[in-house]
């Protein structure tokens, strides 16, 4: 039996490689293959979903199809307008963000309990972006949340970021709390950016609650994808 590959649509910002971060190599117990898309930036896909950048994620999505992956991620939530385009123009299983995740988690929660998102700029988060990930707040209760502001934040949106692991995971445990505390319903949180995975179990030690994040979404993709 062939060992399974994930493949991971990048932006062309420079991805983390801290420990536990997405890209970095350890990360997964199985290969990972990883494709930069042509004219993908925080800035072009968080600010906008032209079609330009969604015709190269299709393309990307083929050419790592053709190259044997098992299945396919992105390390950008603010993607997910592309997905049935992008899912329709291949075979192999295909999640480009980690807002997939909600519903999932929204179902193990208690009534009278939400869903916690924490993004990258929630200013930009949109309920086209929940429609691409497969759901609606009109179904699913949540709170957004971001890290706008933040040095996390800023380091993110350059071609090549550099930041210290502990600054991120500062950033990031700090809008969680500042969530919870405006949120006191919330019984689980997805992080939607792919900058985020490196704090999960920070965020978890943090909350005492279930955090989903891209790494998650990795491994629920290879777990399921078809044995070749």
């Amino acid at each position: 039996m062939t060992e399974k590959v994930l493949g991971i649509l990048e932006l062309e910002n420079k991805p983390m490689m801290h420990p536990g971060a997405l890209s970095a190599p350890g990360t997964f117990g199985f290969p990972v293959k990883r494709l930069t898309v042509p004219g993908a930036t925080t800035n072009s896909v968080v600010g906008s979903s032209s079609a330009s950048v969604k015709e190269a994620y299709i393309a990307c999505a083929k050419q790592l199809e053709n190259e044997g992956v098992s299945a396919i991620i992105a390390n950008c939530g603010f993607s997910a307008p592309f997905q049935n385009d992008v899912a329709a123009a291949i075979k192999v299983p295909l999640a480009l963000s980690s807002l997939v995740l909600v519903p999932l988690l929204a179902r193990t929660l208690p009534a009278g309990k939400v869903v916690g998102i924490l993004t990258y700029d929630s200013t930009k988060l949109e309920e086209r972006h929940f429609a691409g990930a497969g759901w609606s707040t009109r179904d699913i209760s949540v709170a957004v949340g971001g890290i706008e502001g933040s040095e996390t934040w800023r380091e993110l949106a350059e071609p090549n970021p550099v930041i210290s692991p502990e600054v991120v995971t500062g950033d990031i445990v700090s809008a969680v709390e500042s969530l919870m505390k405006a949120n006191p319903a919330i019984g689980a949180i997805v992080l939607e950016c792919a900058g985020f995975p490196l704090a999960a179990n920070a965020v978890r030690e943090a909350t005492g609650l279930p955090v989903a994040d891209y790494v998650s979404l990795g491994r629920l993709m290879i777990e399921m994808s078809p044995c070749l």
